[in-house]
């Protein structure tokens, strides 16, 4: 590791070997790779802290078998679950959101996809019509599952600008770390549809889960040959019923380290901490964007709380000064 220059990374691309690399360092070598990874944000992404917020629009009963979530339904987990929520609760939320600051508004359901000639995809139709028609300054992103690129471009046309579908984690492990009633493959294969017909992508995945260094930097190879556009890195937070229910958390460093290696990698991409921002990273949050961070979700998760929106903007408007 000692005959890696780490600022030469500023003003060149790093390769999977140097990657992986990184990935030993610690004491004066880690920090200066936060460093370093802090001065790539700012000399290719600038000083803005970008943010979303997501509305859990249809909760549990879900029939993939994630390891590592709350609503599939070969877990007992007590999850609340409900059907897709009304028109109008969705752009209230929606209407909150840009009143409360936030640049994009995603709509998730559970489930492995809501497809063409449903009601809920009607339903969801209508309400990104609608959104769109009140002309905010929100972009509308959709998570809804596994797609093809006809059901892509209808939501394309009825408003949306982004289209999410987390990777979690590498091709080689995604089997026996994530799920086995779907492939990673059907993922990617969404997630070139949407490229495809000119929508931005927003990929990423959940750190934690017991996959291995070599997984994570796969991972961020196989989204970079994708060509997404937001990085969004989610630390695993067990919940009780999962497979992955027992783990422990992550180091700080470890995590700090993952966000940091990952602004070497995507140098101008969005890089946004989702869930485990608070419970795990916790004091250290603000550390996060010292070292490579430059998004975040606001205003709560899925099936877990996050802090209230006052507390989360008042934490950017920090970091925002701190950068200036």
């Amino acid at each position: 590791m000692n005959k890696i220059n780490i600022r030469s990374f500023i003003d060149r691309e790093i390769t999977f070997e140097e990657a992986l690399a990184l990935t030993e360092v610690k004491g004066f070598q880690l920090i200066e790779l936060f460093a370093v990874a802090n001065e790539i944000r700012e000399k290719y992404c600038g000083n803005k802290v970008h943010t979303c917020t997501i509305s859990n629009a249809k909760s549990g009963k879900c029939e993939e078998n994630c390891k590592f979530c709350a609503q599939s339904a070969h877990y007992n987990t007590n999850v609340t679950t409900y059907d897709l929520k009304t028109k109008e609760n969705l752009l209230e939320e929606y209407i909150k959101a840009e009143k409360l600051g936030s640049s994009k508004f995603g709509l998730v359901t559970s489930g492995r996809s809501i497809k063409k000639g449903t009601k809920d995809y009607s339903d969801i139709k209508k309400f990104l019509v609608d959104a769109k028609s009140k002309k905010k300054n929100v972009d509308l992103c959709c998570s809804i599952g596994l797609l093809s690129k006809d059901e892509l471009l209808e939501l394309k046309e009825s408003g949306v600008t982004r289209f999410h579908s987390n990777l979690q984690t590498s091709i080689e492990g995604y089997e026996s770390i994530v799920a086995t009633t779907h492939k990673i493959d059907d993922r990617i294969e969404t997630i070139k549809a949407a490229k495809g017909i000119g929508l931005e992508v927003c990929s990423g995945g959940i750190i934690g889960m017991g996959e291995s260094w070599k997984d994570r930097i796969d991972m961020a190879y196989t989204l970079k040959k994708l060509g997404v556009d937001g990085i969004p890195i989610n630390i695993l937070n067990p919940i009780s019923g999962t497979p992955h229910g027992e783990r422990e958390h992550l180091s700080m460093d470890e995590i700090l380290k993952t966000i940091a290696i990952y602004r070497v990698i995507f140098r101008d991409k969005v890089i946004k901490i989702g869930a485990g921002r608070e419970s795990i990273l916790k004091d250290f949050t603000g550390m996060a964007f010292l070292s490579g961070a430059n998004g975040m979700l606001v205003g709560g998760y899925l099936t877990t709380k996050g802090r209230n929106f006052e507390e989360d903007f008042k934490l950017i408007n920090s970091i925002q000064k701190l950068w200036e």
